[in-house]
């Protein structure tokens, strides 16, 4: 248990003063219980509303309520021993707490006693920025999760009559499925999936997983993406097929043990609607991991130091839920270069924060970040080591088209092979994926309108009346080409047909 052990490395290396970062007060509570058991020192936990009482007992000592009371206590107490204050962090704008503060600091650095606070977020004075040390409680791994769904199947059969109809494995996935969320979020997901119809089945992965994307998605960050799109989805991009598949398993132990490390991320450059953001969904799919989409634009808020925090939280998120894949949609709204001068550095400064995690974040992420616009990229997101791989998409090629063109189709119960893929996809140069679906849209409304079938004919007069964005802004993407060649790996297979002209 990564967090006990740290923690406990903290009060042995004599830092006097600890600020424990968490929603999670009760998991807290249990931490710093069991650490203070196996120090083998008394360990004291404060209240405002209760005062300063031992671990496992109900009973506060005497006008111990005031945190000057207590602080007070604390002082007084010369053995060894852990205090735990839960809502310290109020009173930090009191200059005589903050003084008590100091003292005890330096006290408690030459024994085995720490003074631990803990809050979902701290602003500390600057006395005591360089005395305290911080310390993020991670969110629950699959240890704790599995003692947390043991105790609550425990708990609910007690009450209730409950069903259980899953094998080992069903229970590793149920686990599994309830990363990412703290243990209280994920004990009330498991608790509201089983009392729903008291009953755990197999099938209620895909419950759990609804009830965690809604709980994932409320602070506008980070949406959660159920696995739908496959590579199969895809017309075109060879090149970024056969990377990915090549790298299908190297999440696997088979291939640590191999010597092999998780692929770190890709970044994809490109015309818009060329199918950069379908990739990313499909990643998640082929390689059957979570997938996690962050808004960089949604990071930012009015209050100092929110748009950081923000951003700190979703890479925590993404990290927790590991093995998984992060995708970071229109990277440029949230680290543009041409930002940081009209926004305080905060665009520069969330840089920053991001390029160091990406560099050395441990857990296994995958990153897929997408990006319209070049001029705005960060060059700092270019170097080696931050990305495994930079592709360029391209407009499709005539092939390309033509499998956009069945996809579609497909999709909309229509035969393929009673359309003339060829035709379609010589009268649709220049178009992107995107466009290319709206163009069989639009003809499937104006065969209904007109009570026909939908055919070629149709379809070729739908995209007769298109202005394709290659058309509107060709100078653009053809600039575009010009700084990808030699810069970026062509997304689309190196083929014999020739590079798709701008109309």
């Amino acid at each position: 248990m990564e967090n006990l052990r740290d923690l406990k490395l903290l009060v042995l290396s004599r830092h006097p003063l600890i600020c424990i970062q968490s929603f999670e007060e009760d998991r807290v509570i249990r931490l710093v219980e069991r650490m203070a058991t196996e120090l083998q020192v008394p360990g004291f936990v404060w209240k405002a509303t209760l005062g300063l009482a031992r671990f496992g007992t109900s009973q506060a000592i005497y006008e111990s309520q005031p945190a000057i009371k207590a602080l007070q206590l604390v002082t007084s107490m010369r053995s060894d021993g852990i205090y735990l204050m839960l809502d310290l962090h109020r009173y930090l704008d009191d200059p005589i707490i903050v003084r008590t503060l100091r003292d005890i600091a330096a006290s408690f650095s030459r024994d085995r006693r720490a003074l631990m606070l803990c809050a979902p977020d701290f602003d500390l004075p600057p006395e005591l920025e360089k005395t305290a040390v911080p310390f993020k409680l991670e969110l629950p791994g699959m240890r704790e999760l599995r003692v947390m769904v043991g105790r609550t199947l425990r708990d609910l059969a007690m009450v209730n009559t409950i069903r259980v109809t899953v094998e080992k494995d069903d229970l590793y996935r149920i686990t599994q499925s309830l990363k990412g969320l703290t243990l209280l979020e994920a004990e009330r997901v498991l608790t509201r999936v089983i009392m729903e119809d008291l009953t755990l089945a197999p099938d209620d992965i895909s419950r759990i997983l609804s009830l965690k994307k809604d709980l994932i998605s409320r602070d506008g960050v980070l949406e959660y993406y159920p696995q739908e799109e496959s590579l199969k989805s895809v017309g075109g991009m060879g090149n970024l097929k056969k990377w990915l598949r090549r790298r299908a398993a190297a999440f696997s132990t088979d291939a640590r043990e191999h010597g092999l490390e998780p692929p770190r991320g890709i970044l994809l450059l490109g015309v818009q609607g060329c199918g950069k953001s379908l990739c990313a969904k499909a990643v998640s799919s082929e390689w059957n991991l979570p997938l996690l989409r962050l808004d960089p634009g949604r990071l930012y808020n009015k209050y100092v130091g929110e748009s950081e925090k923000n951003l700190r939280k979703a890479l925590s998120v993404a990290e927790a839920m590991s093995p998984s894949v992060l995708w970071l949609d229109e990277v440029e709204k949230g680290f543009s270069s041409q930002g940081s001068d009209n926004d305080g550095g905060l665009s520069r400064r969330l840089l920053g924060t991001f390029l160091s995690w990406l560099q050395d974040h441990k857990a296994s992420v995958f990153v897929v970040a997408t990006a319209n616009d070049i001029e705005s990229i960060p060059p700092e997101l270019f170097r080696k080591g931050r990305f495994d791989e930079v592709f360029f998409v391209d407009l499709p090629s005539d092939t390309a088209r033509e499998q956009i063109f069945r996809i579609h189709l497909l999709r909309r119960k229509q035969d393929p092979k009673t359309f003339d893929l060829s035709r379609l996809a010589e009268e649709a140069v220049g178009f992107s994926g995107a466009e290319i679906e709206q163009a069989i849209v639009s003809a499937l409304y104006a065969a209904f309108a007109d009570r026909k079938k939908l055919d070629t004919s149709i379809l070729i007069e739908e995209i007769r009346s298109t202005v394709p964005l290659s058309r509107t802004y060709r100078e653009k993407i053809e600039s575009l080409r010009r700084w990808a060649a030699g810069r970026a790996v062509p997304a689309n297979a190196v083929s014999r047909e020739k590079p798709v002209l701008v109309p």
